[in-house]
């Protein structure tokens, strides 16, 4: 007999197999979505922490080509530098050739970067001073700058910068509190 001639109770699919096969699919997708949340997290984290590393370096090599201070921190291009630490939203590189450490003029901007984790409430970039200056020379002006990154309230990731200015990324080997 073929499908043509069958009687119309043997086309198809019954109730049953239809729920089988749906509780079958939502048992999987129920197992693989917390999975995929964790590695989406994780991406952004690491995106993150590229972000700034890369934008730390190339402020310096800017100070350095341009032989004039830049300043990397906080804040958004419409409100200028924060004054936090708090680097989880964005944050901006400037020239600052009058030393104030605020964005005067957008001819002074040279790049704003928003964070992929801007808006997520779980994943936090927060540093130990609220700014890091570049002098003409390179070097960092002050003291070491880093900038913590934290996932549900554990550290994940660091980016230090040192006296020097030389920018690099740290992962802790075991499971830390944020500071």
């Amino acid at each position: 007999m073929d499908a043509r001639t069958a009687p119309a109770l043997q086309r198809g699919f019954t109730l049953i197999e239809t729920l089988v096969v749906v509780a079958i699919f939502a048992t999987g997708l129920g197992l693989g979505l917390p999975a995929l949340g964790v590695v989406v997290e994780q991406h952004r984290l690491t995106t993150s922490m590229h972000l700034v590393s890369a934008d730390m370096a190339m402020a310096r090599s800017a100070a350095i080509a341009r032989r004039e201070a830049v300043v990397v921190c906080p804040g958004l291009p419409e409100t200028g530098c924060s004054g936090g630490r708090d680097w989880s939203r964005g944050w901006l590189v400037f020239r600052d050739p009058d030393g104030n450490r605020q964005l005067d003029a957008e001819a002074e901007l040279l790049r704003a970067s928003e964070a992929p984790a801007a808006g997520s409430a779980e994943i936090r970039l927060t540093s130990t001073r609220p700014l890091l200056r570049y002098q003409p020379s390179g070097l960092a002006a002050h003291s070491n700058l880093t900038v913590n990154a934290c996932a549900r309230g554990q550290l994940r990731g660091k980016v230090v910068v040192n006296r020097l200015g030389r920018v690099r990324t740290e992962r802790p080997t075991a499971d830390t509190a944020c500071p």
